[in-house]
């Protein structure tokens, strides 16, 4: 069927074009007391671009029919083998596709106006037939009858024999099964779908292994029964068991072990859903399980049907805080080996190397602190002359921490000199603390297996690279000792000027750094031999060995 008054081809011109018919057919139906056929109902569409079509079935929830698509696409041909063309169709014709009969009672707006613009008018829209189905199931409503009345199945009530010898002699008499416990079916096509869900736990740490697992209840309306489904929870350590309650109605008391594998129970033995709320305990199969929250379509079905309010249905809390983790106690040092090397004996059964520190190793490679250092007595350690004559290198590697002990060799004295200690962490006295490039300093000192040694000179690479640290190493900050020297000052400006002036012996208006040191000593300021280090490597800029005191006193603003 295409137009004469243009030249495109039939594919072309028609790309997309579609007729849509509606119509049913018929179908027989035998063994029934309800209908002896069917009706079915079909959408007949046919494309213009290639002359094919195909028939579809809508689908309809509970028809129990396999519907969709009734006919592939196709062109179809008729009896005689013919294929079908669009002017063929017309509303209150039949159309016969492979012995099956279609009757068609209406089409869509543009099936109409294209097959008008070609002279081929389209009847008016008919009605289907009365399906038998829909026929019995309207008639089945309307003899319905009144509701049954109330069963007052209390103890101790006198009509319950009654009302179950009633039911009893009802039911030899063939009366259906749903009118005599409540109108099921009205139920089910009511409420089909439609399912409360509320969020629960069951607490059973009262008992041996119990734990306090999370669930989720399903009340579904249409038939009043109810299923338990666990929530699965990350890491919990236990296998996946989803299905906790199978759906089915939950009776309100615990079931007793000597009944039957399914026993029965009434409606009003079971829960229903004005039994559950917000914030209360519900008893399944013995249980404790508490309700906490709900999704929106129940709050909105409680609020709407039962008239809760917001406050009845808002969520309660159940979180409970998280305990810190236990810290397994790690025993004391037993003094065999390192002590990292014995701390990875407690962390697990297998001992691992102890990590290192990669970035320290690989930034603060051959970074070496270098100090001359000497023992000196304590009040439980005295030492020799020849001792306390001895000299030390103590060398300070960055990139772990470690010590080296180097004895330099003298002549006279008897001894050999070379590696006093080998390369290891230094451990301070009667503690797991090891010290660190913030414990080295010249005027230090530092304790070692029971020898004490005191920092006298440090190497002009160590002093350099301490006060390119300065926020590091605070020996070397110069800014930080003015600082103090000038609120140690305070209030004593004459007796500090005259200390200073007094310790330059020869009236050179200069001083060394071991004069500056004896000034501001008998002044009775506070600093370390380091800070006064740093301060005359700042003050003496042209390298002579001596700072002048006008400088040094206009630092301190004297």
């Amino acid at each position: 069927m295409q137009d004469t008054a243009t030249k495109l081809p039939q594919w072309v011109e028609n790309d997309r074009k579609v007729l849509r018919f509606y119509g049913y057919f018929k179908e027989s139906v035998v063994e029934s007391n309800m209908e002896n056929h069917r009706i079915r109902k079909v959408i007949l569409y046919y494309y213009l671009e290639d002359d094919s079509m195909h028939v579809a079935e809508p689908r309809q929830d509970n028809s129990g029919i396999p519907q969709g698509v009734f006919i592939k696409r196709h062109r179809v041909t008729r009896d005689d083998g013919s294929f079908f063309t669009a002017g063929e169709f017309s509303v209150g014709d039949t159309v016969s596709i492979y012995g099956r009969t279609f009757y068609l009672v209406d089409a869509d707006a543009f099936t109409r106006e294209f097959m008008a613009a070609r002279g081929k008018e389209q009847g008016p829209p008919l009605p289907y037939p009365g399906d038998p189905v829909d026929v019995y199931r309207a008639t089945f409503g309307m003899n319905r009858g009144r509701a049954p009345q109330a069963r007052d199945d209390s103890p101790g009530s006198t009509t319950r024999r009654v009302n179950d010898f009633k039911a009893y002699v009802e039911a030899r008499l063939g009366k259906p099964s749903h009118l005599l416990d409540g109108d099921k079916l009205r139920q089910f096509l009511e409420n089909n779908k439609k399912v409360l869900r509320f969020w629960c736990v069951w607490d059973e740490r009262t008992s041996m292994y119990g734990d306090r697992r999370p669930y989720v209840l399903h009340y579904y309306l249409e038939d009043d029964s109810v299923e338990v489904l666990e929530i699965n929870e990350n890491n919990s350590g236990r296998d996946p068991f989803p299905v906790f309650l199978k759906r089915g109605p939950l009776p309100k008391v615990a079931i007793k072990t000597n009944t039957t594998l399914n026993p029965k129970f009434r409606k009003d033995q079971c829960y229903g859903a004005g039994d559950f709320r917000l914030g209360t305990f519900i008893n399944v199969l013995g249980r404790d399980f508490y309700l906490h929250d709900a999704d929106t379509f129940t709050k909105q079905w409680y609020k709407d049907n039962l008239g809760y309010t917001d406050d009845e249905m808002s969520p309660v809390d159940v979180k409970e805080p998280i305990l810190p983790k236990p810290r397994a106690a790690v025993p004391a040092y037993n003094g065999y080996g390192t002590i990292e090397d014995s701390l990875q004996n407690c962390l697990s059964l297998v001992p691992k190397p102890p990590k290192r520190d990669l970035h320290k190793l690989m930034n603060k490679d051959k970074i070496i602190l270098r100090f001359v250092v000497k023992m000196v007595d304590t009040d439980t350690h005295k030492h020799s002359a020849t001792d306390l004559a001895r000299r030390f290198i103590l060398s300070y590697f960055m990139m772990d921490d470690s010590n080296l002990i180097f004895e330099t060799p003298a002549r006279n004295t008897g001894i050999a000199g070379g590696k006093f200690l080998e390369r290891q962490k230094i451990y301070k006295p009667r503690s797991e603390e090891i010290y660190t490039y913030l414990d080295l300093y010249v005027g230090a000192t530092i304790e070692v297996f029971n020898r004490t040694f005191e920092l006298l000179e440090a190497d002009e690479y160590t002093l350099t690279y301490m006060e390119n640290y300065k926020d590091i190493f605070v020996m070397a900050d110069t800014d930080v000792l003015i600082r103090s020297l000038k609120a140690q000052v305070g209030g004593k400006e004459d007796a500090v000027r005259a200390s200073v002036i007094a310790a330059d012996k020869s009236g050179s208006g200069a001083l060394s750094g071991e004069d500056l040191e004896v000034g501001l000593q008998s002044a009775g300021l506070k600093f370390t031999r380091h800070q006064a280090i740093s301060l005359k490597r700042r003050l003496d800029k042209n390298k002579t060995g001596t700072i002048s005191i006008e400088e040094f006193l206009g630092l301190l603003g004297l």
